[in-house]
């Protein structure tokens, strides 16, 4: 009975057993997800660039690379100084960037990319290193940008729009019929030449032309020219249209040399010469336009005659330069600022047995205001002219010499003008009569090699530089205008 009971009893147990486990369907419990890798942050530099805007006084351009990579090349004109550069970049999202440790702020921080420099560039964990290396672009060379065939050309006066950088020159046309020449203005962009207003706008044959624009890029023409059987100074400017600058000549004597200048505040500069027959004939005259009207604005002091004159205006200030004539032959030069007038030199000549040749002076002020002037003088009885070009510092306040003299016998034609740089660069004509090109040599503090542009025969020698750095040179050969570009062709 006993063992009946013990069978039956692990009999019911095996059944229990079985039907618990058929019974045990429920869905097992999942475990816990595992945590996702984290994705690391995405840093990057996304643009980068030199801009003139953070590099004022070192870079006229801005420089930007296209393609961005690890490794990145940017030329910049070989005169640059690198030793301070302030770059402007664009990061992906919540970069902080580094140099050598310091925290960089784009168009802010300045480096110096004498050597290759590594940005840093990191977000949490994340990093990537941009080396940036500054190269130089090649040495600038001058080019031909074009010959002016559309009209015969008599007489030219070359300035830059100082708003797109961009050359214009204005001329006398030429016409057979001399009573018929008359003022032009054009200019010379994207491979053409574009005219500013209409053919021959003027009513009256116009002698003794000079362009300047204003800091808007408004052009204005000085010209001599017959008003009512009066030869006058008058000036035009465009603004969708040729007008006079007062509605008619503003000098109201009979007038010869002229010359303008036009300052921050638009005010126009108006100098020129008394061609009276009286004891004030070539005595030197000067007003001002703004507000509506003339205003004289005579020099405290200056005495005697004057049969050259050139003004130039940097910001509010506006230069002058003047040949004197007669027994005081020799030159002038005065500033107007702050409302007064300032002689940076009076009657200068470097021995009173010099000669001074009074046919030609050249004038050219950098933005710090250093004066630049270019004229023929000899060194004494019996000898020869030769071209020179005295220097200004507005620091020192000191005239000087810039180099050799240079011997021509051309010397009623030439120019001279400053690069960005602060270099000096005369433009002249040799002994055939063709034109040719010699810059400064800073580092041998004398003038450098010669570029002979033509093997022509050419006249009325114009040199300008751009607030973008290039140059331009403009020139006729017979009657046709030639333009010549001084530039890398890294830039082409």
């Amino acid at each position: 009975m006993k063992k009946n009971l013990l069978n039956w009893s692990l009999i019911m147990l095996s059944i229990l057993f079985v039907a618990c486990s058929s019974d045990d369907n429920s869905t097992p419990i999942d475990p816990e997800p595992e945590p996702e890798p984290d994705v690391p942050a995405e840093v990057g530099i996304t643009s980068f660039g030199f801009y003139m805007e953070d590099n004022p006084e070192v870079l006229f351009n801005d420089y930007v690379v296209e393609t961005i990579e690890e490794s990145i090349t940017i030329d910049l004109p070989e005169q640059t100084d690198v030793t301070g550069l302030v770059a402007r970049y664009t990061t992906t999202e919540n970069d902080v960037v580094t140099v050598s440790s310091t925290t960089q702020e784009s168009g802010v921080t300045a480096n110096d990319f004498s050597g290759s420099v590594e940005f840093l560039v990191s977000e949490g964990d994340t990093n990537k290193i941009y080396t940036i290396t500054v190269g130089k672009l090649a040495s600038a060379i001058w080019s031909r940008l074009g010959v002016f065939e559309d009209d015969l050309v008599y007489d030219i006066s070359m300035a830059i729009d100082p708003t797109s950088s961009k050359p214009y020159v204005s001329y006398i046309s030429d016409r057979e019929d001399t009573d018929s020449r008359r003022l032009n203005l054009v200019g010379f962009s994207d491979d053409a030449w574009t005219r500013v207003g209409a053919q021959d706008f003027n009513a009256e044959r116009p002698r003794s032309i000079e362009l300047k624009y204003n800091a808007d890029g408004t052009p204005f023409i000085s010209y001599q020219a017959d008003f009512d059987e009066l030869r006058q100074i008058a000036i035009a400017s465009y603004e969708d249209s040729w007008n006079l600058v007062g509605n008619g000549p503003y000098t109201g004597i009979k007038s010869a040399i002229n010359t303008l200048a036009v300052d921050a505040d638009n005010t126009v500069y108006g100098f020129f010469t008394s061609d009276e027959r009286d004891e004030n004939r070539r005595g030197l005259l000067v007003k001002t336009f703004a507000n509506g009207s003339w205003t004289d604005l005579p020099i405290p002091g200056r005495t005697g005659a004057a049969i050259v004159v050139t003004a130039k205006a940097i910001g509010n200030d506006v230069y002058l330069a003047v040949m004197n004539f007669g027994e005081l032959q020799s030159v002038s030069v005065y500033k107007y600022t702050n409302g007064a007038w300032v002689t940076l030199a009076d009657q200068m000549k470097e021995s009173p047995e010099n000669t001074i040749s009074y046919r030609h002076l050249a004038m050219d002020v950098d933005q710090n205001g250093n004066v630049y002037l270019a004229y023929a003088e000899n060194t004494g009885e019996g000898t020869e002219l030769q071209l020179k070009v005295k220097a200004y510092s507005e620091e020192d306040g000191i005239w000087s010499t810039l180099g050799d003299l240079i011997p021509t016998p051309e010397v009623r034609d030439f120019d001279v003008a400053i690069d960005n740089y602060g270099t000096a660069m005369l433009f002249y004509k040799n002994e055939t009569e063709t034109p040719v090109f010699l810059p400064f040599d800073n580092e041998v503090n004398n003038w450098g090699t010669p570029v002979v542009f033509e093997t022509a025969e050419v006249d009325g020698l114009n040199l300008e530089v751009a607030p973008n750095g290039v140059a331009y040179a403009a020139y006729m050969v017979a009657d046709q205008l030639y333009l010549h570009k001084y530039d890398s062709p890294d830039n082409n």
